[in-house]
């Protein structure tokens, strides 16, 4: 199925996580946000919310400075 991660096209296998999701684009899970269809999950859900057909998938890396 075919879902958007920051506004380019991903395939991905049916009962994917976002956990899954991460681990398949080689994101490190640490610092970084994640929002589906504009809201914000809880990284202590990300291994359980199955990404959807077409849903729009942001994922926002935290940066420092001042």
């Amino acid at each position: 199925m075919t879902i958007s991660v920051n506004n380019k096209s991903q395939s991905v296998s049916e009962n994917t996580s976002i956990v899954t999701l991460l681990a398949q684009l080689n994101v490190a899970s640490n610092g970084i946000a994640v929002a589906i269809n504009n809201e914000v999950i809880s990284k202590e859900n990300w291994n359980k919310i199955q990404l959807q057909k077409e849903d729009h998938v942001t994922i926002i890396q935290a940066t420092q400075g001042g």
